[in-house]
């Protein structure tokens, strides 16, 4: 059951290109056979360990490196 989402501004193309991407990882996991962030009892421990995995995928799928996220270049 999906949860309700917030308004957000219908004007802004960066809107609408956010949400198609989110669309498109949620139905990709589940093609995967991956459960999404709603499948749990949201703050249960399940819920955030798949919150992390998706945002692990939005993550690749725009080719950032979330490990180096934050560090300078001479940390890394």
């Amino acid at each position: 059951m999906a949860r309700d989402l917030p308004d957000y501004p219908d004007k802004l193309p960066i809107w609408a290109e956010a949400r198609a991407l989110e669309a498109s990882i949620r139905a990709i996991r589940r093609a995967q056979g991956k459960k999404n962030p709603e499948d749990f009892p949201a703050g249960s421990p399940e819920c955030t360990a798949a919150m992390n995995e998706f945002v692990r995928d939005v993550c690749r799928v725009l080719e950032i490196d979330i490990d180096t996220l934050g560090k300078r270049d001479d940390e890394l």
